[in-house]
């Protein structure tokens, strides 16, 4: 080595407690803190780092450590542009009281040889490092543990305003219905008892949802053992990070949206609102054929009366494959139109507008294929798309907005 070489091992030897030169080529080690190299510490890598993980280190830090020289991780960051890698790690010296470990890989260099060479270096923390390692550590957890929650209950939200769109949308359809029938007291009372049904489903689904998400909040407090709240008491720091309360803020706006969304609507229910953008009262569809595939019965009895009402003629098929077939054995221009709902259970409304258009009939390309979901439209677009959907409507239906496309597409 050179005396600038010289210096700067010294410096490293002085700051680190263990410096390994490895060779990446060879899987070998040696110790470069011996500087006359007398007895000098060396032996492979690999069986190395498996001795010392299960001797030494932490059970829940041996992954992590064993990782960390893993050399085809290494000779993929190197690749990645990554030639410095870090790691804190807890160890033991014997007596199963461990202690915080900082340990570091330098860049590989290209030596005299042209072996590639990997330097890793260890630094034992003092007490004032290790306590606040122990802090990172339970906070790093606790953040992840946070996080994962976070994001269980978003998935569930999510999941609650997905399922509560199907009731909802029959609740707002019977609603139209028993209101131009309530001369008719036997069929209106009969549509006021499907609204009390599906109302008791929506009620049933706000109580799962509130029921699962405090059960998540338990997992919260579970994880202040008693390890936790020691540390706290004596470090005097608080271990819920910015990070995680803005985590718990973003939750609650979550959980405010999706009950208010659904107040706003049954209170939109409760007052007659007119909730759509054209009056389905202004449309006529005589003489006009719709294919008809919902998703349940009641579901296609109440889109039926609804544009039965308007004068169409109106086929329901529950079935996805009958659907399918019933447009292929009749004629070209037996139908105007095909509805379909993305959650028929034996083929999705998506693949029944793909065999659809597929079908080799003079009207398989051109046929107005309208499509409803309980999705979101923006999730759905790539599927209308790549099946020949000409338009997709999310439930609960607006069918002032359904008719007038119809409308649009049948004239």
């Amino acid at each position: 080595m050179n005396s600038r070489e010289d210096l700067l091992m010294q410096i490293w030897r002085d700051y680190y407690d263990e410096i390994l030169d490895v060779s990446l080529d060879r899987g070998t080690f040696e110790s470069l803190m011996d500087p006359e190299g007398k007895n000098v510490r060396k032996g492979f890598i690999e069986l190395e780092v498996m001795l010392t993980a299960q001797k030494l280190v932490h059970p829940d830090d041996r992954t992590a450590f064993i990782q960390f020289f893993d050399q085809k991780l290494i000779q993929e960051g190197i690749r990645n542009g990554v030639f410095v890698r870090k790691l804190n790690f807890r160890m033991h010296n014997g007596d199963e009281k461990y202690f915080w470990v900082k340990v570091k890989g330098i860049m590989p260099s290209e030596g005299n040889d042209e072996e590639k060479r990997y330097f890793v270096c260890f630094r034992i923390l003092d007490n004032a490092s290790d306590e606040d390692m122990s802090y990172r550590k339970l906070l790093s957890v606790s953040l992840m543990h946070e996080k994962e929650i976070s994001s269980q209950l978003k998935g569930l939200f999510e999941e609650f305003a997905s399922q509560m769109k199907d009731p909802l949308n029959d609740i707002i359809g019977l609603t139209d219905i028993a209101q131009s029938t309530v001369s008719d007291t036997g069929k209106t009372i009969e549509r006021l008892k499907l609204i009390n049904q599906k109302t008791n489903e929506i009620n049933t689904l706000m109580e799962e949802m509130l029921k699962e998400s405090r059960e998540k909040n338990k997992e919260i407090a579970l994880q202040d053992d008693e390890s936790y709240r020691e540390l706290v008491a004596k470090t005097g720091k608080n271990m819920i990070s910015e990070s995680v309360k803005k985590e718990e803020e973003q939750t609650r706006s979550e959980e405010k949206l999706v009950a208010e969304s659904a107040e706003k609507t049954i209170r939109m229910l409760g007052t007659g609102a007119v909730m759509t953008t054209a009056d389905p009262e202004d449309f006529d569809f005589t003489g006009k054929k719709v294919l008809l595939v919902p998703d349940s019965v009641l579901s296609g009895e109440i889109m039926s009366e609804m544009m039965e009402k308007r004068g169409a003629l109106v086929n329901a098929v529950c079935s996805g494959k009958d659907a399918v077939k019933e447009f292929i054995i009749n004629p070209a221009g037996t139908y105007d139109m095909v509805l379909v709902d993305t959650g028929v259970s034996d083929l999705d409304g998506y693949s029944i507008a793909h065999c659809i258009r597929l079908s080799c009939k003079d009207d398989a390309e051109t046929i107005p294929v309208f499509a409803v979901s309980n999705k979101g439209v923006a999730e759905s677009i790539v599927n209308t798309r790549e099946n020949g959907v000409n338009m997709i409507f999310s439930k609960p239906i607006d069918y002032g907005l359904l008719f007038l496309k119809m409308h649009e597409f049948m004239s």
